[in-house]
């Protein structure tokens, strides 16, 4: 028995039993439109995949670099903090020194240097120093005996570092209130052609010595290391000043008057300024004591703080005052 073909009619329609055109069974639109969707959603999805795996390079190029940013902020806070209450161990130990007498010396307890010591996963380590261990550079501008005393120590200073002694004139004018200018010294004018004008001011730290007229960074480099920015009536401490320092100031005295000053002072520190003159005495050669003190009032602080890879210095002027706590005159971190 043969099967006759079913009938066709025109868009491919098929021929239904009895003439009647049977239509194509259509594809909807819901369905067409879903397959769209479909792969709408698959491109997303390997877009997706793909900002993945580039994000994901990327970390792994950059995740040790950036950790280690993070890390590194870290431990500079760190280290930072550690330096400012190193700071803060300064300032209480100057305060406990102060309640044994008014004389300082060497033999002291702040004058031992603190070294390196594990704290809080880091180190600290750091000293103080005698601020009037050093001449004091804002006690030459003034016009009493005094100021005259500190000028020449100063200028013998430059001397013997040789630096030009009329650089103490061009100090001296920087710091005095007004604008007449010394014989060799430097006020507003001499400071026209950099826009600058004289700072009529006591220097705050032995670095501002670089914008007096004259002053260039080898001189500080010269002579900083005896120099301290100090009120203008801080003495220079006979029981800490170096024999370097204490041959400027006493000018009449040999090498080895000097070295035996330094010597006594080790066995016994001065406890007057009287008791200094008598026992440095030699002969009829009494030294000239103007501006000189058995006891200090200002201290520099040097601290360094390690965390990680981090380090931080910090240095600072400690004050102190007849019964009053010693305050932090100035603070640098670095």
């Amino acid at each position: 028995m043969s099967v006759a073909a079913t009938p066709r009619g025109g868009n491919g329609a098929t021929v239904a039993p009895g003439g009647r055109l049977r239509a194509k069974p259509r594809v909807g639109k819901r369905a067409d439109r879903g397959r769209r969707q479909r792969g709408a959603a698959l491109v997303v999805a390997m877009l997706i995949a793909a900002i993945a795996a580039a994000v994901a390079t990327t970390l792994s190029v950059d995740g040790a670099r950036w950790l280690s940013v993070v890390e590194g902020r870290r431990d500079h806070a760190r280290a930072t903090s550690l330096a400012t209450a190193g700071v803060q161990w300064a300032r209480q130990t100057i305060e406990e020194d102060g309640t044994h007498g008014p004389v300082d010396h060497l033999g002291e307890p702040w004058a031992i240097a603190l070294p390196a010591t594990p704290v809080d996963g880091g180190t600290v380590q750091g000293r103080i120093e005698d601020a009037q261990a050093r001449l004091n550079v804002n006690a030459v501008a003034g016009i009493d005996a005094g100021s005259g005393v500190a000028r020449e120590r100063l200028a013998r200073l430059f001397e013997r570092r040789g630096l030009d002694p009329a650089l103490v004139d061009a100090l001296a004018d920087w710091i005095d209130p007004d604008a007449i200018a010394r014989e060799r010294g430097a006020e507003d004018a001499a400071y026209e052609r950099d826009r600058g004008v004289a700072a009529n001011a006591p220097l705050t730290r032995t670095g501002e010595l670089a914008a007096v007229r004259g002053f260039t960074p080898a001189a500080v480099a010269r002579v900083a290391g005896e120099l301290a920015a100090l009120p203008a009536d801080a003495g220079v401490n006979v029981n800490t000043a170096s024999a370097d320092v204490l041959a400027i100031v006493l000018p009449t005295l040999d090498g080895e008057a000097i070295a035996a000053i330094v010597a006594a002072r080790r066995e016994r520190p001065y406890a007057t300024i009287q008791d200094f003159r008598s026992r440095a005495a030699r002969g009829t050669s009494v030294p000239d004591t103007a501006g000189l003190t058995v006891g200090s009032r200002h201290f520099l602080v040097t601290v360094v703080a390690r965390q990680g890879d981090a380090v931080v210095r910090a240095e600072a002027l400690i004050s102190r005052a007849d019964r009053r706590p010693p305050e932090v005159s100035w603070q640098v971190l670095d």
